[in-house]
């Protein structure tokens, strides 16, 4: 069973649970974005209590790939701060993680992450550490000269080299952005594609997303157009696939008033009843 399809649901509405699945993090809050019920792969935000410690040596039999929203975190001697990023492969031995202060991550397991005693990476396992993106210079490139109207940059987090292409990436457009004469054709992808607005907006047919929407599209669904009125900034993830774009045949009307009509399976229904109007951030 793959994971359904969410388009899209405010953070902020989710309920808080305690610990995670498996037998991880007992001792931590999370919200779960979304999941495969089958294979036990999840996107989720986990939240730190300040003074959480685990000193080690521990494991993961799961793949993590973790982005700070807010808080600090330290593990393996790598400070992380918010918008900060680490990609840990399962069997990465955590010598010593701790939290003084609290942190909130926004996190993504490829399976349900069980203890397990440390290993060395698989073959082609992926390992990026204390990754700070104040620091990286953002890419104004255009690989699809049909979006160069959107005037996007990013910095890309994690490289898939299966597929030869940006796996996870912050990406960003500036604002009072839109297509040329108010219309473009729909996209579709023959990979998922999850994403989670992380400040300004993203308006498209579902309504407007801003800090905490979230995403999980699955392969060859149509979507956009979209554009921005504030400028946008958010964590995009291709996954399972060749990251295409295939354009549809005719042009569709675009404007900034989209009301909130999201796509959700029946589990989520209840969270998709209204915008989120506050100021939190997830």
């Amino acid at each position: 069973m793959a994971r359904p399809w969410i388009e899209f649901v405010f953070a902020q509405h989710l309920p808080w649970q305690r610990g995670l699945p498996g037998n991880a993090r007992a001792d931590v809050d999370s919200k779960l974005l979304s999941r495969d019920a089958d294979a036990g792969d999840m996107s989720v935000i986990v939240r730190y209590p300040p003074g959480w410690s685990r000193p080690g040596p521990e494991a993961l039999s799961a793949e993590e790939e973790f982005y700070v929203l807010d808080g600090e975190i330290e593990i393996n001697g790598h400070h992380y701060r918010r918008d900060s990023y680490a990609c840990l492969p399962a069997g990465y031995a955590r010598e010593g993680a701790k939290s003084d202060t609290g942190c909130v991550t926004l996190a993504f397991f490829d399976a349900t992450p069980e203890l397990c005693p440390p290993s060395a990476p698989a073959a082609g396992a992926v390992l990026v550490e204390g990754l700070d993106t104040y620091t990286m210079k953002w890419d104004d490139s255009t690989p699809d000269p049909s979006l160069a109207w959107m005037g996007n940059r990013r910095k890309v987090l994690r490289w898939d080299d299966e597929y030869d292409q940006k796996s996870t990436f912050v990406f960003t457009t500036p604002p009072h952005i839109f297509p040329e004469n108010w219309a473009c054709p729909t996209l579709t992808h023959p990979c998922v594609e999850e994403a989670f607005v992380l400040a300004g907006d993203t308006i498209g047919p579902h309504g407007r997303m801003t800090p905490g929407a979230y995403f999980w599209r699955p392969e060859e669904k149509p979507h956009g157009p979209f554009g921005s009125r504030d400028g946008g900034c958010t964590l995009i993830r291709f996954k399972y696939g060749k990251h295409v774009n295939v354009w549809g045949e005719e042009d569709v009307p675009y404007h900034f008033d989209f009301p909130y009509r999201p796509i959700l399976p029946t589990e989520l229904e209840a969270f998709g009843q209204s915008v989120y109007a506050g100021t939190e951030r997830y």
